[in-house]
């Protein structure tokens, strides 16, 4: 027989040796008995009543060494791996973790009566179905919503994501990575950016009462930095819905569209254009990149565009044309470099250290026609 295997001398020592290091010895060689498929029926009936006496041991130790052993087996028995899970958090956590015996209604149950430590390891499952998802957006403590949003495994559909923005729409830590998740549609993306930033900006002004048209300012800065930065993983179908609502909405803005355009994404610039001019995408592409300067000088008039934010876009697309390679590659920091240095030097009066900044003065050049940049520093 092999060492690893029950035997009957295991189950005398069960019954003789009162230890709590003699038990939780059997208790593990009883749960690694359920990865055998070669077990007899009645020999995995034996296994099961031993486990069903020792999942009630007194003894934490044992309830946590069996715990341990049968975390990820799919053919330990459903009421022992039950009961594990309802146990302390010290027991419960590794068959929350791993094991493949809990449904999905087991979960949403320990979500809901379950303790933080019990939340959060639920959340880090290396597969968390879309329920499980919405049981912790409703329920979950705080650690446990972390761990949800930033775990690749876990589904979060429109209701889940939803929850979370309205109760954590002024926690970044929450907000910014549940909207960068890649799973959520882009017209969903949009939406909870518009959310978080609205909250933001009540919050502003009810919290720190701090003037309204400062904080909607704020608001949209905010709005616009997060698109910005979903965009940069979105499918080109995704991306095009995206323009789509966002113009139905008035929030294809000149200010959107060049920190697109800084961020390299010239993909988000064309399609902005094409968008809000109506010409098509090939045509499009050939007036920005090909014709020259007074071909996206003709786009930008036709899109409405703000004269005072040209010069920007001008540099911006000279800059990216300049450094992009022959097969069409484009070196980011390279280029975001060179974007800083080239917009400081075309409005030489905008103290700024980085891009955001940067397009954040700019912006108030749109604000007014007309207005005078001295008033941008």
């Amino acid at each position: 027989m092999n060492a690893g295997q029950l035997s009957i001398a295991d189950v005398e020592r069960l019954l003789s040796d009162p230890s709590e290091d003699a038990r939780a010895a059997v208790a593990v060689k009883v749960a690694r008995q359920f990865a055998n498929v070669e077990l007899a029926p009645r020999e995995r009936e034996l296994a099961h009543e031993i486990l069903g006496f020792l999942v009630h041991d007194v003894a934490i130790s044992v309830r946590e060494a069996l715990a341990r052993c049968i975390d990820d087996n799919p053919g330990a028995p459903r009421d022992v791996v039950l009961k594990l899970a309802r146990d302390i958090d010290q027991v419960a956590i590794p068959v929350l973790e791993r094991s493949p015996v809990l449904t999905d209604e087991d979960l949403v149950g320990l979500v809901y009566y379950g303790s933080p430590a019990k939340q959060c390891a639920i959340a880090g499952r290396p597969d968390v179905a879309a329920p499980v998802s919405e049981a912790i957006a409703h329920r979950g403590d705080r650690s446990a919503v972390l761990r949800l949003v930033h775990n690749s495994g876990a589904v979060i559909n429109e209701a889940a994501a939803t929850i979370l923005v309205k109760r954590y729409a002024d926690d970044a830590d929450v907000s910014v990575p549940l909207v960068q998740r890649g799973e959520l549609p882009a017209l969903l993306v949009e939406r909870l950016i518009a959310m978080v930033s609205e909250q933001l900006r009540e919050y502003l002004v009810e919290r720190h009462e701090i003037d309204h048209r400062v904080a909607a300012t704020l608001e949209e800065q905010t709005r616009e930095r997060t698109t910005t930065d979903a965009i940069a993983r979105m499918s080109e179908a995704d991306m095009r819905a995206l323009v789509a609502q966002l113009s139905e909405n008035g929030r294809l803005t000149a200010t959107l569209i060049l920190r697109a355009a800084c961020a390299g994404e010239f993909r988000f610039v064309e399609a902005a254009f094409a968008q809000l001019t109506a010409v098509p995408d090939e045509r499009i592409w050939r007036l920005i990149h090909d014709v020259g300067a007074l071909g996206f000088r003709a786009v930008y008039a036709r899109a409405g565009m703000p004269e005072a934010l040209y010069p920007a876009f001008r540099r911006v697309l000279d800059i990216y044309q300049a450094v992009r390679s022959s097969d069409g590659t484009l070196d980011l920091e390279l280029f975001r470099f060179h974007v800083l240095a080239g917009l400081k030097e075309t409005f030489e009066e905008v103290d700024a250290t980085d891009l955001d900044s940067m397009i954040d003065k700019l912006a108030r050049l749109a604000v007014v026609p007309g207005q005078r940049r001295q008033q941008v520093a």
